[in-house]
């Protein structure tokens, strides 16, 4: 058997409420609806009557949420779908990428003069671990967010596919790279460092190659957020549906 005042709930969200506001309310009226029972139960009534008249007496699910939504803002998510789907990650996505590569700059640059045979074996670990979760962790994990937000608030903006292409491209794009460079003659080895996908053939960037990369790996991304998203969201209808 479902709570009470759950109808007022999905209406407060569909309608751009906050989740912690709508919650809030919800909880207010439980309270509210147990305390008019128990007092239609102190007149002689049985539980199941004085629950119906204290029912009727709060109003239908439709007034209690209108009251709610004529006097509380909308969410941020909902006045400005644009900033938090599409904008806000795509800058979280920068900013994390780019403090990445100037923590392993910071961490590696002392010891690169000291590479004249290659990478010490203890840092390939941690060049491989953090290149791998920068490339093909971090945009999956933003766009996670986006996709949990959008459900929690019950959002169908087309922002949210948008957001969720921009995560993926960008996602493709960035990543924290580290090019190795072996000794040569009398040159020590060395290594460079880098925060976007590219494809080096014979010691020269690929242009196209790396095109093909970058594509490939969008669109595998946004696939699987897409499916992800359509998948949550048809569970989420048919819970609130029972």
């Amino acid at each position: 058997m479902s709570q009470p005042f759950e109808s007022v709930r999905e209406r407060l969200l569909r309608a751009g409420i906050a989740p912690r506001h709508a919650a809030r309310y919800v909880v207010e009226l439980r309270e509210h609806l147990a305390d008019l029972t128990a007092r239609e139960r102190s007149t002689g009534l049985d539980e199941q009557a004085a629950r119906e008249r204290a029912r009727a007496v709060l109003g239908t699910d439709a007034q209690l949420a209108q009251a709610m939504i004529d006097k509380t803002p909308r969410s941020l998510a909902t006045r400005a779908p644009w900033a938090v789907f599409a904008l806000l990650p795509v800058v979280a996505l920068i900013v994390l990428v780019l403090a990445i590569c100037l923590a392993m700059m910071h961490v590696l640059g002392p010891v690169q003069p000291a590479w004249p045979g290659g990478v010490p074996d203890t840092y390939n670990g941690l060049i491989a671990t953090v290149s791998f979760v920068s490339r093909f962790l971090l945009g999956p994990a933003i766009a996670a967010g986006c996709i949990a937000l959008a459900l929690r608030q019950r959002l169908s903006s087309g922002w949210v596919w948008i957001g969720l292409g921009l995560v993926a491209l960008f996602g493709a794009v960035l990543g924290f790279r580290m090019t190795i460079f072996p000794p040569e003659g009398a040159r020590p080895g060395g290594a460079a460092f880098g925060a976007v996908t590219v494809v080096v053939l014979n010691g020269r960037v690929n242009a196209a190659a790396t095109l093909a990369v970058v594509a490939a790996r969008t669109a595998v991304l946004f696939a699987l957020a897409a499916f992800a998203y359509r998948a949550l969201q048809a569970r989420l209808n048919a819970r609130i549906r029972d």
